[in-house]
């Protein structure tokens, strides 16, 4: 792909940016949300696995 396809490509999703902008938002703001609760979930696991003995290298 060649430089200038990429940049048409970029101006092309900028100038209907519009139409996908608030789809996004709407991602953003869910992955805000359950990323802090993904993160516990996964401290706890490895937790669990240290504690287990289950992490044997």
């Amino acid at each position: 792909m060649t430089i200038e396809k990429v940049t048409n490509v970029i101006a092309a999703g900028a100038a209907v940016s519009p139409w996908w902008m608030p789809s996004l938002a709407s991602v953003s703001q869910t992955a805000a949300l359950l990323l802090p609760i993904l993160g516990v979930v996964w401290l706890a696991v490895q937790i669990y696995w240290k504690v287990t003995g289950r992490d044997d290298d």
